[in-house]
Parts: C-alpha cells; structure tokens; sequence
C-alpha cells in the first residue's frame, strides 16, 4: 500500500477513537516511557504537543520538567524545516494550527527525541504527515534515541521507505514496546 493510502488509512482510524480509549492508552504509553531507561538516562528529552487523538504527550511534558530535565519541543520554520526550542516562555499557534513554543532556537545535543508519526513498521519505519519535517530535522541528531508513541493499529507490516526517511530506535505501544532492529 502507497504511504498515502497507510496515512490516509491510519488517521481515519485515530480520529475515530473515544475521550476514553486515547486517556487509557495514553496513561499507559506514558508510564511505560518514563519508566524506561531511556528515559531515565536522558537528561534532555524533546518531546511535541499532541493533537488530534495522537497518543496525549501532555503529560510527558510534565514529568519532563519534574524530572529535572531540559523540554525541547519543535517550531515550524517556514513550510519546510522545524527547529528545537527550549520549553519556558509560553507558547502560539504555529502554521499548523498546534501550539509551538516562544524562544531562541536550541542547539545543543538532545539525548532522546519523541517523534510524532501516523504509522510504523517493526523495522522502525515511519510515515509522518508527509510534509517531511522531522526527517530534515533528524539529520542533525543522529546519536540521540529515537522513541515514538503509537497505538496497536498504528504498526503496519511493511513501510516502503525513501531514501530521505528517517527511522525510529523504539516503539512504546500500550502493551509493550518495539525496538527496532538495525541494518
């Protein structure tokens, strides 16, 4: 199936489920992340806002900041490039209508980046929202963990990926977790 019609496929699906059923995963996503090492070993997590019905990442942020540890969320540059920015002075409606953070653009080293998607392979394949953001944005973090947040319906058997794609290290689903294999 083309990664239009897996996209397409996948956010009908997403936009289907209850209050309920995104709380409920979404708890447990929670948990199981910050219960991980990779987690706890990370001293500086960029993370994203959610919206429409992707796994809540609310709460995350949260405990980010308890933990201690340094929030980088995205800003949209243009319609092409996002950049990292540290969490701590409020926030705007970015040019897709999601809450981005204000503040100067953080260049420093990020040790475990939360990576949004519409699907996923075992192989740690990703389709995103086909605009490409996060694939330019992951050239310049290639040492730091990549973890997605997904629901079951969201692992597909096999993503074509592009050249220019970029994978995820890990997959935490409500039940359990995907480490994706290296080539």
């Amino acid at each position: 199936m083309e990664k239009k019609n897996i996209r397409n496929y996948i956010r009908g699906k997403r936009e289907l489920l209850s209050f309920f059923e995104v709380e409920e995963t979404s708890e447990k996503i929670t948990e199981a992340l910050l219960e991980s090492s990779y987690f706890q070993k990370a001293e500086t997590v960029m993370s994203y806002m959610s919206f429409k019905n992707e796994v809540d990442t609310h709460e995350i942020n949260k405990a980010i900041l308890r933990a201690g540890k340094k929030l980088i969320l995205p800003r949209t540059v243009g319609n092409e490039n996002m950049e990292a920015v540290e969490y701590g002075k409020g926030f705007q409606k970015g040019t897709m209508g999601i809450e981005e953070p204000i503040g100067d653009k953080y260049t420093g080293k990020i040790d475990l980046i939360i990576v949004p998607g519409v699907a996923f392979d075992k192989e740690g394949n990703r389709i995103g929202f086909g605009k490409g953001y996060y694939d330019r944005f992951l050239e310049d973090y290639p040492d730091s963990i990549k973890a997605s947040l997904a629901y079951e319906f969201q692992i597909v058997e096999k993503i074509e990926a592009e050249k220019h794609d970029k994978k995820v290290d890990i997959i935490f689903l409500k039940n359990n977790l995907i480490e994706a294999k290296k080539y």
